[in-house]
Parts: structure tokens; sequence; C-alpha cells
């Protein structure tokens, strides 16, 4: 949801917004409020704009532009997809409901109308009575056929319907879990799955994460530029995503900061991993552009820890933090291994470097 930074306006926005709502008539409530606030606060120039529009066409904005202009400029896309998703099943409940009601008034009767025939057919004297009341019955059943038929088109038609919705909210929940830049979970999707692992795990087994962490990032934006960083960072992303396969989860934790969970791995192989993470990274080369020389000294800095169910699993990335800027203190372009003391509680800290 479009989220709100309160600053010194803010009391003298609420004071205006109500008196406005009144004088447009505007619905009271929360989405119109929410439109409405932000027309008066004034910094969507475009939403200013358009909802101005709406009132010199028709001094009021009635609902569905209310809705429209929310949606347009308050609505993440992740909700916005929702909302339509929603509005989309509402509106093929509906139409489905209208076809079987239509197709209810098709058949309403036939079975008197059946009975009917039972009795014209039982009563007939003539072959010319008996070919009327068949045809009338053939005619009879044709009709309510069709009205089936077309219920069952329609119920085709809304099944589709509803998997390309499906489908679309699908895209945008991974979407809302990527990074754009790297192809990789973002910090959102991060925290997702180290909670789902950290339940399925639970004290069975290990849980390993690696941190790691772009050398001298600031440099390189500083020397090159930002484009070059971007690129810098999708390749380093796509480095740790060739490595760890199917062995984990990896995801952009941030800037030029990056994570890989290890379910059911040891200390052993998350060290043993981010060295092949760090070599590869080490020996990549990236050009500015085609045909100029590539650009040297990228290098990455990782740290490692690993959790079995000791306390809450935050603690497994307060440990890993922690092994990366040893790393990142003992020179950079190594690995550090955060070692779990035998006394879980007592908070002291043990790392060995591994270049």
């Amino acid at each position: 949801m479009f989220e709100y930074q309160q600053d010194e306006r803010d009391v003298n926005v609420l004071k205006t917004v109500l008196p406005l709502m009144s004088r447009h008539a505007a619905g009271y409530h929360p989405i119109s409020y929410a439109v409405w606030y932000e027309y008066a606060k004034g910094t969507q120039v475009d939403l200013h704009r358009e909802v101005d529009e709406e009132l010199r066409r028709a001094e009021r904005l009635s609902t569905t532009s209310t809705y429209t202009i929310y949606s347009k400029y308050l609505v993440e896309p992740a909700e916005k997809a929702l909302i339509t998703a929603r509005t989309g099943l509402l509106e093929l409940v509906e139409q489905v409901k209208l076809a079987v009601l239509d197709a209810n008034r098709d058949t309403a009767g036939f079975d008197t109308k059946l009975n009917s025939f039972q009795r014209q057919l039982s009563t007939a004297t003539t072959i010319q009575d008996l070919g009327g009341h068949i045809n009338e019955m053939l005619a009879e059943t044709q009709r309510v056929g069709s009205g089936f038929g077309k219920l069952t088109n329609h119920l085709e038609r809304s099944q589709a319907e509803v998997k390309r919705l499906t489908d679309e909210l699908h895209k945008v929940r991974e979407d809302a879990l990527t990074d754009n830049l790297s192809g990789l979970l973002n910090r959102r999707g991060f925290d997702r799955e180290l909670q789902r692992m950290a339940r399925e795990n639970g004290m069975a087994d290990y849980l390993a994460l690696i941190m790691l962490d772009i050398d001298h990032f600031k440099k390189v934006n500083d020397t090159y530029g930002h484009p070059l960083g971007d690129r810098v960072i999708a390749a380093v992303g796509e480095v740790i995503r060739r490595c760890v396969g199917l062995t984990g989860v990896a995801a952009r934790y941030g800037g030029e900061e990056f994570a890989v969970l290890l379910p059911a791995r040891g200390a052993e192989f998350a060290q043993s991993l981010a060295q092949t993470i760090r070599l590869r990274v080490e020996e990549g080369k990236i050009r500015r552009r085609q045909a100029e020389e590539p650009i040297g000294g990228v290098t990455v800095s990782a740290g490692v820890a690993v959790w079995r169910g000791e306390g809450e699993v935050d603690s497994l990335v307060e440990r890993a933090d922690q092994a990366l800027y040893a790393s990142k203190r003992g020179g950079r372009n190594r690995v550090t291994v955060y070692d779990l003391p035998s006394d879980q509680h007592s908070g002291a800290i043990a790392a060995t470097a591994a270049e």
C-alpha cells in the first residue's frame, strides 16, 4: 500500500481535506479520503491535475473516478493486480449467475411440457397426430438444450478468464519478490524464504547463510558511472545464481550486498561455495562497452554462518553479517566463517578467514 510520510504540513492538510470533500460531495470512505488527502497535500502533480480536470468537467469526483485515480496513483502493482483480479472475478460470478438464470428460464416448465407430451402421445389416434407431437417435443428439447449449451460455453469462457487472472496474479506475486537488476530474489523474497526454511528445518537440520558484498563498489560507481555499476551488480548476481544452482536460494539483499540460503547444509559446504563464488567473480571480465578493455578489480567479500534452531533465525543474519565485516576488515576478497562457540549464549565470536 502507498505509504504516507508525515511532515510539518500534515496538520494543515488534515484541516483542509474534510471541507474539500464536503464541498465536492465526495464519498466518506478510506479510498476517497486517501485521494483527497493527496490532492490537498499537492505533492503528486499528476494526481492533482487529474482531479482538477474531473472537477472542471463534473464539479465532483464520481465513485468510478475516485477508484480509478486511487488505483492509478496510490496503489502498488501487486495490490493493483489483486484489485483488478478481484473485480474481474466478481464480474465473472455475476455473468455466470445471469447465464444460470437464463438456463433456468429455458428449463422452467419443461417437466410439465414433457408430461403433457406423454399424455398427448398416449392418446394419439393417428400417425399425423403422433408425428406432430414428436416434432413439438423435439423442438422443445432443442430449445432447452440450446440454453444449456450457452451456459456451458459461458462457463468455459469464464474458466479461461479465471486461469488468465490467476496466472497474472502469480506473475505479479513473483515480480514483487524479484530484484529486477540481478534477477534474484529481493529483500522481501529473502525474508520470506528465510522464515519458511526456518519453519521447515526447525531443530532437525542445518540452515547455512552466506552474505556477500562487492568490494569497493562505491569506487566502481564513482570511476565508471552508475550504468556500469548496475552491470557489475547484474554480473555478480549471475555468477551467484550459476554457482548456487538448485542447492539453495540466492537474493540481492540490498545495494551491492547479496545473500545465499542453503537448507540442510553446514559451514563446510557453505564456505566452499562462498569460495567458489569469490573466485568466479575475481576471474570474471566486465567491459564498459563491447570494444573496450574490461575493467579490473571486481571482487567480493563473504561471511558464513549456520543456524540450527538456536534462538531466533534473525540471529543467523546477524552472525553472517559479522563474519562478512570481519572479511572486510581483514583485507577484503576473502571468506570468513562464523564459528559458533560451545556456549551459545555467551555471545563470543570466533571467526576464521579463508582466502
